[in-house]
């Protein structure tokens, strides 16, 4: 009998892509199954057509009623809830799903099978702990190793071509070398001063005399050093994103949704560390790490952080960046 999934993982959009290996394996594990995977509208371009996820469910409690979330979840076998949401686990129960695995919360009663979070779990590659959550509720064995590699869907030809003449008209053309990164991320406590962002791109830009195209959710107020960076914030769509990182020579990043993407598409990346913590958020593969060195580093983790300064942020070198950056456009990666 053919089972249905529901999986659940409303957040960010990097958190999404760290779910998709998830899928895949359980797609494997389940070759004939029906998942259905219920997340934020933020993500659905980045996700829309990955050959594991069978129907994508877009839910917005502020907009949409609980009574579509129930009849939603009707008739499913399996319900998984990779994040803390509390209205799916409720849905899901008064739904009569027969298994519906979670992470303990105040959403547990909902649940048939609580998975308690473990102090590991805080330093442990997201992807893992996802699953051996799920290894642990479906008594599966799927091996770490298998979820090393991130997923994202591939470009259209129209996404490709328009980002082709974006970065032809600023002076980038179809086979040129080139470094991208997101200089901002979508919080504080993780991003690296912009002035050594600028400082860095000069150094890449003379050394190897690769533009660094940068790219964002919308324009900054700063002056980018002209030679050396092709600023196109508030110009690309999710999936013309992907392709981006996709044809870089490398990716220079904070921790957040872009070194996701450069997991995805095998691009090298070196990232900065100092608020979160490498050992769960890094990408497994062609990664270099630059972190901080203070004791108090890192600080996020599963009950959050009380930091409102981010010294491990501004204490990282413009130097230190750049000597990673050179192992890996000097090909000594």
């Amino acid at each position: 009998m053919r089972k249905k999934i529901f999986v659940t993982k409303q957040g960010g959009i990097g958190d999404v892509i760290l779910a998709t290996p998830i899928l895949s394996e359980l797609k494997k594990q389940y070759p004939d199954s029906y998942i259905t995977l219920m997340i934020f509208s933020n993500a659905y371009d980045i996700v829309k057509g990955l050959p594991f996820i069978d129907e994508i469910f877009i839910y917005n409690k502020k907009k949409d009623g609980f009574l579509k979330l129930w009849n939603k979840m009707r008739g499913y076998d399996i319900a998984i809830y990779l994040d803390l949401s509390y209205r799916p686990a409720l849905a899901g129960a008064l739904a009569r799903i027969p298994i519906r695995i979670g992470v303990s919360h105040k959403r547990g009663f909902w649940l048939t099978k609580e998975v308690p979070w473990q102090s590991y779990m805080d330093h442990t590659y997201e992807p893992y702990v996802m699953g051996d959550i799920v290894n642990a509720g479906l008594d599966l064995n799927i091996s770490h190793e298998a979820l090393n590699r991130l997923y994202i869907a591939s470009a259209t030809e129209f996404d490709k071509k328009d980002l082709a003449k974006k970065l032809n008209d600023s002076g980038v053309k179809m086979g040129d070398r080139y470094v991208v990164s997101s200089p901002i991320t979508a919080f504080y406590l993780k991003n690296w001063p912009l002035d050594n962002w600028n400082e860095l791109f000069k150094k890449i830009y003379h050394s190897y005399g690769l533009k660094n195209v940068i790219f964002g959710k919308e324009k900054l107020d700063y002056q980018w050093d002209e030679k050396a960076v092709i600023d196109l914030c508030g110009m690309l769509s999710l999936r013309q994103l992907g392709e981006l990182v996709r044809n870089a020579d490398l990716l220079v990043n904070s921790c957040s949704m872009p070194i996701h993407l450069s997991a995805a598409t095998g691009t090298p990346c070196v990232v900065l560390y100092g608020y979160t913590d490498p050992c769960r958020w890094a990408p497994r593969m062609h990664c270099k790490i630059v972190k901080s060195d203070l004791p108090c580093s890192p600080c996020d983790g599963y009950h959050g952080s009380k930091c409102t300064d981010p010294l491990c942020m501004k204490r990282l070198s413009v130097e230190e960046v750049y000597k990673s950056c050179q192992e890996i456009l000097s090909n000594d990666f």
